[in-house]
């Protein structure tokens, strides 16, 4: 099954009051000619709290953020998504959860990560992204090295950064690309995922595809 048919699904539209608590947009249009007029991805922006997030960057339709928010009451969750179902999704399991220790903004988040303050993300994720690797295409790649720099200029010092994939290919080219950067240490593969399951995860494996992990620390 193409990747692109598990974004097939039918969702409400959350009510307009419900997306303005979850939900912050960031065109990439005004990330790109005057990024200055946006306001901050921060906690203190969010949440009115100053104290480090967790951010999971592609959250699809949030099951893995939702859940870690509700086991995890005093921390701060924010999660990255382009598409808009998927985001209705899953501002729709937070309010239904009562949750109010997580955000998600709509952006593309190779571009909204420059508004994210040096040192405010004490954790970051990156589960199941489209793995692209075919040199005609890579200008969609999720994982660029601009985007890994900026993964680790957000994250505290020591903080740890995640990746999750279904492609060996695209696990082999990112470790190769995290290593050579020299800006994380201590890489920790497995070939599964403690996490929590998404929605991704599910369907891969129930296809005999191991997840493969790489968890890595902010040198």
């Amino acid at each position: 099954m193409p990747r692109l048919k598990l974004k097939r699904f039918k969702v409400k539209r959350p009510a307009p009051d419900v997306l303005v608590h979850y939900v912050r947009v960031y065109p990439s249009k005004d990330l790109h000619h005057r990024p200055g007029d946006l306001p901050p991805i921060s906690p203190a922006a969010l949440f009115g709290l100053e104290r480090a997030m967790v951010i999971d960057l592609g959250c699809g339709r949030g099951e893995f953020i939702t859940a870690q928010a509700q086991e995890r009451p005093g921390e701060l969750f924010v999660g990255f998504e382009w598409h808009d179902k998927s985001i209705w999704d899953a501002v729709n399991r937070a309010h239904a959860a009562r949750l109010d220790n997580v955000r998600f903004i709509r952006a593309d988040f190779r571009r909204a990560l420059v508004k994210v303050p040096d040192r405010s993300v004490s954790e970051a994720f990156m589960l199941f992204p489209p793995p692209i690797t075919r040199p005609n295409r890579l200008k969609n790649d999720p994982l660029p090295e601009p985007t890994l720099r900026e993964i680790h200029r957000a994250l505290l010092d020591g903080a740890v950064f995640t990746l999750v994939t279904d492609s060996p290919e695209y696990f082999q080219a990112k470790r190769a690309l995290i290593e050579r950067s020299g800006l994380f240490a201590d890489l920790e593969t497995s070939r599964a995922f403690e996490g929590g399951l998404t929605r991704f995860q599910r369907f891969w494996e129930g296809f005999d595809i191991a997840s493969q992990r790489l968890a890595c620390r902010k040198a």
